[in-house]
């Protein structure tokens, strides 16, 4: 099993990293440098990208090894992937060398073998050498420079990988955060072989929305809270490079910033239940972090969903109404400013700590020593569940009834106790699978769909008082009156059927049960 952390650095800047005190205490050995390049194979209805597995043959000293890498995932940087590797006569694959390995099915249809053709290569210049730390934990420490080829398309790679031999995955994190406060670093999402497939048209990253989490009923609470937790990251990480790109003309697409936050709001919700149960020295206390990034993002959503959810439909019936192009052209130029603010926060240092932070802390298997003396997270994690999903669905029960004649700070709390319990049943859900956790989720989204058309409706309030400050001129009062109607309107809508919906979801059985 292949456990690394991936880096991404500036060219000019790989020469500090290999300087760097922090690295220099850590020499376990002598440097070497060797020019890699390595070719990726695949068939030309691309079965072993469907299977995400990577098939490459590099030329090493003189010689050729094959590499099949497949299985794992990636969050924080840290990448874990089954790895075998065979020394082959010359450049070309042997797929029948995977026999005896767990992806010897895919490579046992002859149509696969014979179809096996070029797709990308990569080429580039390895400095490495050996590190180890005190607790006898040991890595290889790698810079890479050069390009992944794919046709006549060509992407940089500037990168450090800090690979695990033996030890704690925690220490390439701790190496990394020193590193990165003199050194300006990013974390990589993407191996060579995704960024390769990506070049030659392959696997473009769509939003990635949440997936459920691997869990087992006779499994530990930390160890499933381990899980979630990187899972969640893993979506925010998964959905970073799309929402960078956004920047840029004709990339703007707001759902990866949309799954982003979603990703991240899960994420503090899943922290807040670890954070609840942990000592804060021991944890190293990520919540004022996690809060000011959900802070950076929340306003450049606030925009998109206006912008292309909430003002349209108004524009199509008041169109030619005197004061519409100007809300226009400053909610557009609003809607500009917060999303670069958000990606400057995205790009910054600061987020990159806060990722790496977080990689150490859920590194280690079942929180390991975060568990020790918590019985909480000691226990079975279907028993845990039960805890939370029962204390979440008392507090929304407490909230929610009478909905339609509350307070605006009322319906916001019955709004996040709703939100609460939707995340900790999905997060959960896998440990029940079945009909009746399906049901259950669904008309707890329908509550939640309700809760966050009111609040559309507030946050709008907000957003035209920033629209009104922000030009020379003010907004025809007729139209901002009308943009306020239509929004109260859609969400008393809303509330009208909340008793329903709400009667609907009450009458549901708890699935965890």
């Amino acid at each position: 099993m292949e456990i690394e952390l991936k880096l991404l650095v500036a060219p000019c800047d790989l020469a500090r990293v290999a300087a760097h005190p922090a690295v220099a205490a850590l020499h376990a050995g002598d440097a070497h440098e060797e020019s890699l390049v390595s070719v990726y194979y695949d068939t030309p209805a691309r079965d072993l990208a469907r299977a995400g597995v990577a098939l490459r043959v590099r030329r090493i000293n003189g010689g050729w090894v094959q590499t099949v890498k497949g299985g794992g995932g990636s969050a924080a940087g840290l990448h874990q992937r089954a790895e075998h590797e065979w020394p082959l006569a010359d450049e070309r694959p042997d797929a029948a060398l995977a026999e005896g390995t767990p992806l010897a099915q895919l490579f046992a249809s002859q149509a696969v073998r014979e179809r096996l053709a070029p797709v990308f290569v990569t080429e580039f210049v390895r400095t490495a050498r050996p590190i180890a730390w005190p607790d006898g934990s040991s890595a290889e420490l790698a810079l890479d420079h050069g390009e992944v080829r794919a046709g006549d398309r060509a992407e940089l790679i500037s990168e450090v990988e800090i690979e695990l031999r033996s030890g704690e995955p925690a220490r390439l994190f701790e190496l990394a955060r020193a590193v990165l406060a003199d050194v300006p670093l990013r974390v990589g999402f993407r191996s060579k072989a995704e960024r390769g497939y990506a070049l030659a048209g392959i696997g473009r990253r769509a939003p990635r929305k949440q997936q459920p989490v691997d869990l087992e009923p006779g499994m530990s609470a930390a160890a499933a809270l381990q899980r979630i937790a990187l899972a969640c990251l893993a979506q925010v990480q998964a959905n970073e490079a799309g929402f960078l790109a956004a920047g840029r003309p004709g990339r703007r697409d707001p759902e990866y910033l949309h799954q982003l936050r979603v990703g991240l709001r899960r994420l503090r919700s899943c922290y807040s239940l670890i954070r609840k149960l942990v000592p804060p020295e021991r944890l190293g206390d990520r919540a004022e972090e996690l809060r000011w990034l959900g802070q950076a993002l929340n306003p450049a959503r606030d925009w998109d969903v206006f912008m292309t959810e909430s003002l349209p439909p108004i524009a199509r019936r008041f169109a030619g109404m005197e004061g519409l192009p100007s809300l226009r052209r400053r909610g557009a130029r609003l809607r500009r400013m917060h999303n670069a603010r958000a990606r400057e926060a995205v790009a910054s240092p600061r987020y990159t700590a806060l990722v790496l932070a977080l990689g150490a802390a859920f590194a280690r298997p079942d929180l390991a020593p975060l568990a020790d003396g918590v019985p909480e997270l000691a226990a079975p994690a279907d028993a845990f569940a039960r805890a939370v999903l029962d204390a979440r669905h008392r507090k929304l029960s407490r909230r929610a009834p009478g909905i339609d004649r509350a307070t605006p700070a009322e319906r916001h709390a019955a709004r996040i106790a709703a939100k609460r319990l939707r995340y900790a049943a999905e997060f959960f859900a896998p440990l029940h699978p079945g009909k009746r956790t399906r049901r259950y989720i669904g008309a707890l989204e329908k509550i939640q769909d309700i809760l966050g058309a009111v609040n559309d409706a507030a946050v709008t309030e907000r957003l035209l008082v920033e629209a009104a400050g922000a030009g020379r001129t003010p907004i025809d009062p007729h139209l901002l009156g009308i943009v306020r109607g239509w929004l109260a309107a859609g969400a008393e809508r809303e509330l009208a059927r909340f008793g329903a919906v709400w009667e609907a979801f009450a009458g549901r059985k708890k699935f965890w049960k």
